[in-house]
Formats: structure tokens, C-alpha cells, sequence
């Protein structure tokens, strides 16, 4: 019985291992997508919607929580740190909203 525990918790566990080996590209590309949709959604509230930042703090809250985050009003900017990865929005004009630092 205990072999027969131990056979079926290895295949899972090696099935686990090719889902993720076939799923990487995905799943590493996550620890990004917090910090940059919480920068780009404040920096449209803020910027382009011209809310306030209790507003817009609450317009891009996410469950998975950021640990940085710095709105610089002169150069238009909100800068973003979560799981380890940091994104910069930027203003760019009334019609184009906000985009990234990295990008243009």
C-alpha cells in the first residue's frame, strides 16, 4: 500500500515538473505582470484621469500585494516594485496615456 503511495505521489510530481517545463515562458513572466499593471493602471488614473492617489491607489489594487511604490510628479512617472521586479510608467500625452520606460 505504502508503494503503491509513494508510485502515484512520483508520477504527479513528475507530471507537475513537465507541466511547468512546457509552461515556463508563462509562469516566469508572472512576477512582471503585478508591478507593471499596478504602474500603468495608477500612472492612467492619476495622469489621464486625473484622480486622486487615495483614488488610484484603490483603481489598481491587486490581491498580490507590491512592496514599492513612488509616484514622481514632475518627470509624470510611477515606479513599481512587486515579487522582485520593478516597472516604470510614464505619461506620454493626453491621447496615448500611459506607457513603459522600457519601451520607447
Amino acid at each position: 500500500m505504502k508503494k503503491k503511495i509513494l508510485s502515484v505521489l512520483a508520477l504527479l510530481f513528475l507530471i507537475l515538473l513537465i507541466w511547468i517545463q512546457w509552461n515556463w515562458k508563462h509562469l516566469s513572466s508572472f512576477p512582471s505582470i503585478i508591478s507593471s499593471f499596478y504602474a500603468k493602471e495608477f500612472c492612467s488614473c492619476y495622469f489621464v484621469m486625473e484622480l486622486s492617489e487615495e483614488q488610484c491607489h484603490n483603481f489598481a489594487r491587486q490581491w498580490v500585494p507590491t512592496s514599492e511604490f513612488q509616484l514622481n510628479k514632475e518627470e509624470k512617472s510611477v515606479t513599481v516594485r512587486g515579487l522582485g521586479r520593478t516597472n516604470t510608467a510614464i505619461y506620454l500625452s493626453e491621447t496615448n496615456g500611459c506607457g513603459f520606460k522600457n519601451d520607447l
